[in-house]
């Protein structure tokens, strides 16, 4: 079957832990699956990219405060994360994972898309828009809302350096248990500790104890090549889109001048600053982190009619 075939989307035999319905798949090529979500009936399509070691479900909190009758959510777990195929191929860069975004939205129909991107999504994103302009796709993405966003160059956070060795990744993930690792990197990730809740961590457990995740995470984290950002600068200044940069400001693993840089770089972006909130936004302080996309969304809406 042919990269992106239409004919490939079809139901996985999981249900969403948000409807109860089954998760669909769309079939990129004959080893690649990917496993999303939609929701809401609305006119204009939104999709989520999701961070490392994450999946669809770091969308949980934030994904209910979007009306249904104004937009269709696409929430994706990216090639290797979540219910998504793990094939032992090598292609788990930035890059391959933003070609199968673009083939998803294509292969959709989906026009003017919003992306929104959380840390290693965000880049995604911005590589997924890069790849459409390219190509001339320029009604593909509308507008970008990218949180905590991998941009730059910089050094990988510690648990991405050790993953990087095959043997050592796949010796911690089947050495410590699953819900130590979890509760680990939710405690660097979080700010606000009280929100690292029994309910996340259980969500959580779902995405670092499926099998073939050892590999991906070493495969993703090897692939991260830091060199490969610097050359987007010069994408970043020349972007024409309107662009939402969200930050928390205590970002342990993002600083937050990556934020303030990006935001300096390209010329229609907004950012928005959420104090007392680390790495995720969209689940320390959900009503915050929605309430700035609204406020983008009808403003970008309303300099569309004018």
């Amino acid at each position: 079957m042919k990269q992106g075939s239409a004919a490939g989307t079809g139901e996985a035999p999981v249900s969403s832990a948000e409807t109860g319905e089954p998760r669909k798949t769309f079939r990129f090529d004959d080893d690649v699956l990917i496993s999303y979500e939609t929701e809401g009936d609305g006119p204009a399509p939104v999709v989520f990219l999701h961070g490392f070691a994450a999946g669809l479900i770091t969308w949980h909190d934030i994904r209910p405060l979007f009306p249904a009758s104004l937009f269709r959510l696409y929430l994706l777990d990216l090639k290797g994360f979540g219910f998504s195929s793990k094939p032992a191929d090598g292609r788990y860069a930035p890059e391959d994972h933003a070609a199968i975004v673009v083939s998803f939205m294509e292969e959709l129909g989906l026009r003017h898309v919003i992306l929104i991107g959380h840390s290693l999504g965000g880049g995604i994103a911005l590589l997924a828009l890069k790849m459409a302009l390219a190509a001339g796709k320029r009604d593909l993405v509308e507008g970008l809302v990218l949180i905590d966003c991998a941009a730059y160059p910089q050094r990988l956070p510690r648990i991405m350096r050790l993953m990087r060795v095959p043997l050592l990744g796949r010796a911690i993930l089947r050495l410590l248990p699953v819900r130590f690792m979890v509760f680990y990197s939710l405690n660097h990730v979080f700010s606000d500790k009280k929100t690292i809740t029994s309910e996340r961590i259980a969500r959580y457990m779902t995405c670092f104890g499926r099998e073939g995740i050892a590999r991906v995470f070493a495969e993703t984290s090897r692939l991260l090549a830091p060199a490969k950002y610097a050359s987007l600068s010069g994408f970043y200044q020349r972007m024409d889109i309107p662009t939402l940069i969200i930050w928390g400001e205590e970002d342990r693993f993002i600083n937050i001048r990556n934020g303030r840089r990006l935001a300096g770089e390209i010329p229609s972006s907004r950012l928005v600053v959420i104090t007392g909130c680390g790495h995720n936004p969209h689940e320390e302080r959900p009503a915050e982190t929605y309430a700035a996309i609204a406020e983008y969304l009808e403003v970008f809406h309303s300099r569309k009619l004018q």
